[in-house]
């Protein structure tokens, strides 16, 4: 595990690498912009009563959600975008560390476009459900870091190893093959998750994350053979 982070954040010079996050920023950014005036939007369209502390509240609600959801979404939104990038990460990780696996047929534009909106899609929803968990737990630190954590960790470590098998295997085999690196995939996506609540350092996150998972999923490299007789199917070298 310390050997997959060490090796993922000494590839960031890389200059494939520097590019791609160079690209997601940017593209996140338009979306966090849009969001933002999105929201301002909605801010000023609220309707106003006669009950002036009622105005005053939800004035300033509707001001402090303009200006936090942006900042809370903008790791999901980078996340999302570093999706449609992730081929090239995991192609620059796999000729530096592991080139005898050859080039990967790599995920269609839409498939990859379709992960990163379900992944958002996903943790929108789920942490809605959680959030009166969440707001419970807040009178019990710090269980309510350690369930966000957790659950968020687990859906990541599962978006990413997603992402990095469908460049070579189907959607089955590579659910199949998560089982031996559950434990592992279920960390690397926690770690992704903290590296994604840091300033400045989620900027890197999905990139080292993806190189990460590239690392720490090793049965994903295992070479499948062909199949022995027509009609069967191919077999994994143990």
């Amino acid at each position: 595990m310390l050997s997959a982070i060490e090796k993922s954040f000494g590839q960031l010079l890389d200059p494939k690498l520097r590019w791609v996050v160079l690209k997601s920023f940017g593209l996140a950014l338009v979306l966090y912009v849009v969001l933002w005036l999105l929201m301002r939007w909605v801010a000023h369209s609220i309707p106003h009563s006669d009950i002036g502390w009622l105005d005053w509240a939800l004035s300033w609600l509707a001001s402090l959600l303009a200006f936090a959801a942006p900042l809370l979404l903008f790791p999901a939104f980078f996340g999302m975008m570093v999706g449609l990038f992730l081929d090239e990460v995991a192609d620059a990780v796999e000729a530096r560390h592991y080139p005898e696996l050859g080039v990967a047929r790599g995920t269609p534009l839409w498939s990859g476009i379709w992960s990163g909106v379900k992944f958002l899609l996903l943790m929108l929803g789920v942490n809605l459900l959680l959030l009166p968990i969440y707001l419970i737990l807040l009178f019990i630190p710090p269980t309510g870091l350690i369930l966000f954590y957790a659950v968020n960790g687990h859906m990541t470590g599962a978006m990413y190893h997603e992402g990095v098998g469908l460049r070579r295997r189907s959607m089955s085999e590579t659910k199949k093959l998560r089982s031996p690196d559950s434990g592992r995939v279920w960390l690397t996506g926690i770690l992704i998750m903290l590296m994604g609540t840091v300033p400045f350092l989620n900027l890197l996150a999905p990139v080292v994350g993806t190189a990460m998972m590239v690392h720490i999923a090793g049965a994903l490299r295992q070479p499948v053979m062909p199949p022995a007789f027509p009609g069967t199917a191919p077999q994994r070298v143990a």
